[in-house]
């Protein structure tokens, strides 16, 4: 029979050695796994707020650089209202003033209808559409009046030169001014030859200064009066005038009437709403094609205006 002796062990021993090489090592390699773990999501993080950064950065001078170049566009639109002459100034000022006007006179006629004051139908509703009509057509010259200086004067639209016969140009307009003349009672007339040679210049130019001259004339001219157009042949040049028995400029003011915005005294009181754009565009276009335009004038009896052009 075996016998057991007490205090000696049972089984073979537990060798806590040989187990805790493989953990420790177990423990250092998940230690530098979460270290390198830890160490790339650092740096992705930081790689990521870096492109951020890059982002902000590039936005920043995107905006840095557009507002640089509007600093610089304003300083140079500050500049050259700096060396805008005070005359041109004025005269853009005194363009506003002119809308101004009959852009108001539509609001109230509008504001007058819109607010139910007037009943459809009224002799007063009428007038009111009339006024409000007859204010949009002026702003709507005045504002042609405008963007045709401005193409006249600063060349912006390239124009077709062609042979231009005067004789077809006032035919044409005839019939419309004989309207025009026969609403304010002045006689219309014509003194045209058979044949007359042509121009070199754009129809559209031609015939608008011819038109502005005339309208003129009748404008100007009192019930009863008249204004006679007229064409010739003078040596190398072709020869046109409008002369009217109207209201005159005076004197002093005949070197002014060239100028953008100029109305005369006499001419304000029958036309309020004029721009006084339409003799230096009409003259302005003269020159454009190598010719002139001449006045002469009487205050009280009348204005001749003529347009010479080369042949």
């Amino acid at each position: 029979m075996a016998t057991v002796r007490f205090g000696e062990p049972t089984q073979a021993p537990f060798h806590f050695a040989a187990l805790a090489a493989p953990l420790a090592l177990y423990i250092i390699l998940a230690a530098l796994a979460l270290l390198v773990g830890g160490l790339v999501y650092y740096f992705l993080l930081l790689r990521a707020k870096f492109r951020l950064r890059e982002a902000e950065l590039a936005a920043a001078r995107e905006q840095a650089q557009k507002r640089s170049i509007a600093l610089q566009e304003a300083e140079g639109e500050a500049a050259r209202l700096r060396s805008v002459p005070k005359v041109e100034m004025m005269q853009m000022l005194q363009m506003v003033h002119e809308l101004r006007s009959p852009l108001s006179s539509i609001q109230s006629a509008l504001d007058v209808l819109l607010q139910g004051y007037i009943t459809s139908g009224t002799d007063l509703h009428t007038e009111m559409l009339t006024l409000a009509r007859n204010r949009a057509a002026t702003t709507l010259a005045q504002v042609n009046d405008f963007l045709r200086l401005g193409t006249v004067f600063q060349g912006e639209v390239k124009r077709k030169v062609q042979p231009v016969q005067l004789l077809d140009v006032v035919r044409r307009l005839a019939p419309e001014m004989r309207v025009k003349a026969r609403w304010r009672a002045v006689d219309l007339a014509l003194d045209l030859p058979p044949s007359l040679p042509m121009i070199n210049a754009n129809h559209a130019d031609i015939e608008h200064l011819v038109a502005n001259l005339m309208n003129n004339a009748i404008k100007y001219t009192n019930a009863g009066g008249k204004v006679t157009i007229s064409l010739r042949e003078e040596g190398n040049k072709v020869i046109g005038a409008v002369a009217d028995t109207g209201i005159g400029i005076a004197a002093e003011e005949i070197p002014k009437i060239f100028s953008g915005f100029y109305r005369a005294e006499a001419a304000k009181k029958i036309d309020t709403y004029g721009t006084g754009l339409g003799l230096p565009i009409a003259k302005r276009v003269a020159e454009m094609y190598g010719g002139e335009l001449k006045v002469e004038s009487e205050l009280g009896k009348g204005s001749k205006f003529s347009f010479i052009f080369n042949k």
